[in-house]
């Protein structure tokens, strides 16, 4: 059995998935599995993979009886992985050699002194334009995210984690035996989870190089754009709180009791903003530390709170 378990999900990849392929199988380290989790791509990607299997032992392939979405293709493929530890794989990047390395060095070090208990290792990575081929800086940089805040209050509120650059251990399965509607982004719940029971860890290097380009669903855009988007759809920035607020109430429901009073406490008072009056609100964003990175990104949730 290999020691780690990547999970590529994929969905009509042709045009990047090779690129990607070959950036795994040119790992330092090559004890691992890449299991390609494929959610019904009407292209050429089963064919590309399919031949891959033949050149390579390592890599598997396994198709979705019907499209259940990319959040539901990464958990279930976390869930049949028998490995101690899990990588999560965009199909459209490009990891750096020592990616694997790196990441487990970090993991190992994390279970040292965690022991039993979920771990999440996330890494930075440097985001990539796909047209020319020019890096355009480090994407925790760029973005004006505060890596330093992953404690429960502050990961209720904002997700730090690129999923692409996570890797956890085998402790979260137990954790990922229901998965709610309500949860937003895979790598986000997993973060939940990690930081309530287990430990998160940052590691302040890119691994990869984060393509951006017109198809993807969630890009490493640049400050600037997030603010101007901001700006211009109150409704939907409405809209996206009250998900997050409801993400952060099917959490609490569903692991109530495995929470300390403290976090049970927390989680409370995060899952009610919804529903809380005008001041309320307000002042349990500050008291319990519900807030984003940032100024302005704060300035921004005061006003739609």
């Amino acid at each position: 059995m290999a020691r780690i378990h990547i999970v590529l999900a994929t969905y009509n990849a042709e045009t990047y998935i090779r690129e990607q392929i070959e950036s795994l199988l040119n790992q330092t380290v090559t004890d691992f599995k890449i299991e390609v989790c494929d959610d019904g791509s009407s292209d050429r990607t089963i064919e590309i993979i399919k031949e891959y299997e033949k050149q390579d032992s390592r890599v598997t392939l396994h198709c979705n009886k019907t499209n259940i979405g990319y959040i539901h293709n990464f958990m279930q493929g976390i869930l049949r992985s028998e490995a101690p530890y899990i990588m999560l794989c965009d199909q459209d990047d490009i990891w750096n050699p020592n990616k694997i390395e790196v990441t487990l060095a970090a993991m190992e070090k994390a279970e040292e002194k965690e022991k039993n208990v979920p771990v999440l290792v996330f890494t930075d990575a440097m985001n990539y334009d796909s047209e020319t081929g020019k890096e355009l800086g480090r994407f925790h940089a760029s973005s004006h995210l505060d890596i330093k805040k992953v404690d429960t209050a502050h990961l209720f509120m904002e997700n730090k984690c690129i999923g692409c650059t996570v890797m956890v251990n085998e402790k979260i399965k137990a954790f990922l035996q229901e998965i709610p509607g309500q949860v937003r982004v895979h790598d986000w719940w997993l973060a939940l989870i990690c930081s309530h029971f287990g430990k998160v860890v940052y590691v302040d290097e890119p691994t990869l190089l984060y393509r951006q380009h017109s198809g993807n669903i969630i890009g490493g855009e640049a400050y600037a754009s997030y603010v101007r988007k901001r700006l211009g759809g109150l409704a939907a920035q409405k809209e996206a709180l009250r998900e997050t607020f409801r993400q952060g109430k099917a959490f609490l429901d569903l692991y109530r009791d495995k929470m300390t009073d403290a976090q049970r406490e927390i989680a409370e008072h995060f899952a009610g903003m919804e529903n809380a009056g005008w001041l309320r609100r307000r002042k349990d964003m500050i008291k319990y530390g519900f807030t984003k990175s940032g100024f302005v990104r704060n300035a921004g949730l005061f006003f739609l709170l």
